[in-house]
């Protein structure tokens, strides 16, 4: 999801079977954007919604963040925590350090969805379906993410075999 994404995102976008372990029908409906320029809610970038399926491990913090605000008694409208940093568009010197700190190789904050463009496509997952999860409208847009994330395409073809 992109930045503005993130910061928009609702507890009634998540369309989740809490009381099941399995996430294969789970998934986040995005909507909608937060334009840090205007302090405004909008579409998303492309103009329509999306659902974006989750993964265990993100069902699991989903999962960890409502019964964080369930015990603080607390009920938020929106699932991610409001830091003033990210609110101001700082997002990515908050990955920085924490990248500094783990050891990490440094990227930016954009880089992230090319990360998991690159991800779902040597999983196996067909360029369309990537495409609609992201909410590219062309294939051209995705290139650039793949580009992004530095994918080398060189040695892709050694083991095809055309002569006997």
């Amino acid at each position: 999801m992109r930045n503005g994404e993130l910061l928009a995102l609702k507890w009634e976008d998540l369309f989740i079977d809490w009381d099941s372990e399995d996430c294969s029908k789970d998934f986040i409906r995005v909507s909608r954007s937060y334009n840090k320029r205007n302090r405004e809610f909008k579409v998303t970038k492309s103009g329509y919604w999306r659902n974006v399926p989750i993964s265990h491990e993100l069902k699991l913090l989903f999962i960890s963040l409502k019964k964080e605000d369930e015990l603080a008694g607390e009920y938020k409208e929106f699932v991610l925590p409001r830091f003033r940093d990210w609110e101001r568009g700082y997002q990515s010197q908050i990955l920085k350090k924490f990248l500094e700190e783990i050891g990490i190789k440094l990227i930016n904050f954009h880089a992230l969805r090319a990360c998991f463009t690159c991800s779902l496509l040597l999983s196996g997952i067909p360029s369309a379906v990537v495409m609609k999860i992201c909410g590219w409208k062309d294939l051209k847009t995705m290139e650039f993410y793949v580009r992004l994330a530095g994918v080398n395409e060189m040695g892709a073809t050694a083991n095809l075999s055309f002569l006997d």
